[in-house]
C-alpha cells in the first residue's frame, strides 16, 4: 500500500477544521489513538490501540523530508474481540525489540476524495495537520503529490509549518532538550 503524506504544525485549529469541513462536505470522525513505537533497524513499526480496544500493527517506510513524500506501509488489524492477541503482540514486540516510545493523540478525520485529512492534537506536542493521499495502484507518486499540494493550499498550510518527521521523532527531540 502507498500514500503521499504531508504533515504540518497548526497555529489555528479552529480555522483549519472549518476549511477541512468545507472541503469534505461533512463533519469529522473523532478517533483516539495510542501508538507504541518499537525499535527497528529499518522503517518504523507501531501498534496503534483505539478507544474501543481494537488495534492495528503498522509497518511503514517514509523519508524524512518536507512537503509531499511517499510512504509505503503494511497493516495488520485486530478487532476489539481480539484484544488479548494485540496485548500479547505488544508484550512480545517490547520483549524482542524494545519500546521506542508512545504517541497519544486525538484525531479528527475528514475525507476529501481519496485523501484522509487528519487534524491531530498530540499529547506533549500540540496541534498538527496531516494529509494522506491514498494512491490507487495505477496512480503515480507525482499525481499524489499534486493532490497533496492542492489540498495543502486550500487548507492554508504554510511551507514554513511543514514538518519532515513523525510525531515520535518530535517527542524524542523535545525530551532531549529538557
Amino acid at each position: 500500500m502507498r500514500n503521499v503524506e504531508i504533515k504540518a504544525r497548526v497555529d489555528d485549529i479552529k480555522r483549519i477544521c472549518e476549511l477541512a469541513e468545507e472541503l469534505s462536505g461533512g463533519t469529522f470522525k473523532l478517533i483516539e489513538q495510542d501508538d507504541t513505537f518499537y525499535n527497528v533497524p529499518n522503517g518504523r513499526l507501531k501498534l496503534r490501540i483505539y478507544e474501543d480496544s481494537s488495534a492495528t500493527l503498522v509497518r511503514y517506510e517514509r523519508n524524512d523530508e518536507g512537503g509531499p513524500k511517499l510512504s509505503n506501509y503494511d497493516l495488520l488489524e485486530f478487532s476489539s474481540n481480539e484484544k488479548e492477541k494485540s496485548v500479547k503482540l505488544d508484550k512480545m514486540l517490547k520483549q524482542c525489540l524494545g519500546e521506542r516510545g508512545r504517541v497519544v493523540k486525538e484525531r479528527k478525520l475528514y475525507m476529501v476524495g481519496q485523501t484522509r485529512v487528519h487534524i491531530d492534537t498530540v499529547k506533549g506536542l500540540g496541534d498538527f495537520m496531516e494529509l494522506e493521499v491514498v494512491l490507487r495502484p495505477e496512480q503515480t507518486l507525482e499525481e499524489g503529490q499534486k493532490i497533496a499540494e492542492d489540498l495543502k493550499t486550500k487548507l492554508e498550510v504554510k511551507d514554513e509549518h511543514l514538518i519532515e518527521c513523525a510525531y515520535m521523532d518530535l517527542l524524542e527531540k523535545k525530551s532531549h532538550k529538557t
